[in-house]
């Protein structure tokens, strides 16, 4: 009885572990989304649409590149490229990184920020 006692202990203890990271991941989002209105999920989408496009170019070089130095040049030059989206955007790597994370965790946000996509796409300006 008692293996079992400390079996209950533990089960309990990690599901309160798994609650209380929960919460901590929903009062972050909550934290954002307070910040994050329409207007910036759609320049946040827009950057995300141009970041993939430009890593699909890079896909797409790196597999016509044999060589070493070659795949350094088109790697740097992706990075470049996703700096410079990032910097007409007037976000950092950071905040880019943040609201992905959060859009994943968060269902309200990520509704919102695949109603945006769908927008882009029927304006013809998400590629």
């Amino acid at each position: 009885m008692p293996r079992r006692a400390m079996l209950n202990a533990l089960a309990l203890a990690a599901i309160a572990v798994f609650a209380g990271l929960g919460l901590a991941t929903s009062a972050a989002a909550q934290d954002l989304e307070i910040q994050l209105d329409r207007e910036q999920m759609t320049t946040f989408a827009r950057t995300h649409i141009a970041i993939n496009d430009a890593r699909d170019e890079f896909h797409g070089a790196v597999a016509r590149v044999h060589d070493r130095e070659g795949r350094i040049r088109a790697r740097e030059d992706v990075e470049a490229t996703i700096e410079s989206i990032l910097e007409e955007a007037e976000m950092t790597r950071e905040e880019y990184d943040q609201i992905t994370l959060l859009i994943s965790l968060d269902g309200e946000l990520r509704t919102v920020f695949e109603e945006v996509m769908i927008e882009l796409e029927e304006e013809g300006t998400a590629r």
